[in-house]
């Protein structure tokens, strides 16, 4: 019988092996990219997620001189793009759009293969505010007769959302649990079908993302926009906030469109993208492409994307079930 190594000669052994490892993936976080980058889009091409995908993936070319190739992958709102996403390899170049909060409401909903553990955020690209949207001959002139309406009438008031688990459902709920407004959310997919169902009458009204496919309508005077969902009015909006229609609370339906990555991805590599998506962010070309409307202020980084997250989780953990 072979005789057994010492301790010491095992530890010695595994600790080489261990910093052999630690080497390579240093070098290889140093060489990063070292090949073409894989952009996942959880949402079908055409969409706000897409336009966003499509403009940053232009300028990560430019910014680190790799292919970018762009592949939309749509699925269980969003959660096939996820699960592809946590399944490679966490070196930085398998990357996904996300849409916060539907990510977040996915995976606080039902067992869809991540969570939060299993995603490395890397920073905000857009930021969409949604607002409650009826016809432009809707008999409720504001928000008030809206719901006046249905706390007279329980089946009265029916909000077209653009999905099922996403922020608008979810916050069209809340407005039921806060302020005792009973409203059936009716859920599609997408906004393009919310608003055919607005112009068609089959909805009372609709919650959903005041972006660059449903402004036209709102502008030319198809749609009336009776409140948006965020903390200060919208400048290019003619409608209050929910807060000055005297609902405070509702302020958390802004979709963040950020970057993420697989959960072990090295910090360097982390790093250089967040870096890159700064600069997309000063670009003007990439501002124009994704409308200056949208783009934060001041960059939102990994640090802050990670906070968006948590914060999703605590603002919609007790509203998911009904």
């Amino acid at each position: 019988m072979r005789p057994l190594r010492p301790l010491a000669a095992l530890l010695v052994t595994a600790a080489a092996l261990t910093g052999c490892a630690q080497d390579s993936a240093t070098v290889a976080a140093a060489e990063y990219p070292s090949e073409e980058i894989r952009l996942i889009v959880p949402y079908a091409a055409g969409g706000p997620t897409d336009i966003a995908a499509r403009a940053l993936g232009a300028h990560l070319e430019g910014e680190l001189g790799q292919p970018v190739v762009v592949e939309n992958l749509p699925g269980a709102s969003g959660a096939t793009a996820y699960v592809e996403l946590v399944g490679a390899q966490p070196d930085g170049h398998t990357l996904s759009m996300t849409a916060l909060p539907t990510a977040v409401l996915n995976y606080l909903t039902n067992d869809v293969g991540y969570t939060r553990e299993d995603l490395q955020p890397v920073g905000v690209v857009t930021r969409v505010p949604s607002g409650i949207v009826v016809p432009a001959d809707s008999p409720y002139p504001d928000l008030e007769a809206l719901f006046a309406a249905a706390r007279t009438d329980p089946q009265a008031v029916s909000v077209g959302t653009p999905g099922a688990t996403n922020t608008h459902a979810a916050e069209t709920r809340r407005i039921t649990e806060l302020y005792d407004v009973p409203l059936t959310v009716v859920p599609f997919d997408g906004n393009a079908e919310v608003q055919t169902a607005l112009l068609g009458g089959n909805v009372t009204a609709g919650f959903m993302n005041l972006s660059q496919d449903v402004l036209p309508a709102v502008e030319g005077g198809q749609l009336r926009v009776l409140a948006v969902g965020t903390e200060e009015p919208l400048d290019y909006v003619d409608a209050p906030t929910f807060v000055e229609a005297g609902y405070p609370e509702l302020t958390q339906s802004t979709t963040t469109f950020g970057l993420i990555a697989p959960a072990g991805t090295p910090e360097e590599v982390v790093t250089t993208l967040e870096d890159a998506l700064r600069s997309a962010a000063e670009d003007a070309a990439v501002v124009e492409a994704l409308d200056a409307r949208y783009v934060p202020e001041e960059f939102l980084g990994s640090a802050e994307l990670a906070d968006l997250f948590t914060e999703t989780e605590e603002t919609f953990r007790d509203v998911v079930g009904d």
